[in-house]
């Protein structure tokens, strides 16, 4: 997909683990105490054997900044592989310019390219705003997970199919 032109001089690439501290503070700024990671959970997921991760950095006047970050475990579920997304974080400065579906793009090419078959997502049902975001991405709202985020804090399951009819995973 390409960048908009707001989003010109962003690029999205694969994480590195000189991006830690980085994405760590970004998603501080994105959620609230009871939804941020802390440090050691947020290296877990993003080096994980199974984490496809990338980070988006703007390259404006010669500064390269790490605005935005998506995180996806492929996982085995019933004899299929799917991509997980443990998180999509943006900065507030670069939202509403198409860097989260530019992100969710990439992100559904890499798990296809991994062999996923679909892809899978929490949001909090508090999170109006994402949850639009997921529905109009094509994802559909599979069930209620209750106390997800900690007791009383529910998420909304959101699924995707990867494949059309027809194509193979692996190919």
């Amino acid at each position: 997909m390409e960048p908009s032109g707001a989003e010109q001089g962003v690029r999205v690439r694969r994480y590195r683990r000189a991006d830690l501290a980085h994405i760590f503070a970004l998603d501080e700024i994105c959620f609230e105490p009871p939804f941020r990671f802390t440090l050691g959970a947020m290296r877990r997921f993003a080096e994980a054997q199974n984490a496809l991760a990338v980070v988006a950095e703007d390259e404006a006047d010669n500064v390269s900044r790490i605005v935005g970050f998506c995180i996806l475990h492929v996982e085995l579920a019933g004899g299929d592989r799917i991509g997980y997304i443990v998180t999509l974080d943006v900065a507030p400065d670069h939202r509403r310019r198409g860097l989260a579906r530019r992100m969710m793009s990439e992100m559904q090419q890499r798990a296809r390219a991994a062999g996923c078959c679909s892809m899978a997502l929490h949001v909090s049902v508090e999170n109006e705003g994402a949850t639009r975001f997921y529905e109009r991405d094509g994802y559909a709202r599979s069930h209620l997970a209750r106390s997800f985020y900690g007791r009383g804090r529910d998420a909304w399951v959101y699924r995707k199919d990867l494949l059309a009819a027809g194509d193979d995973p692996g190919e």
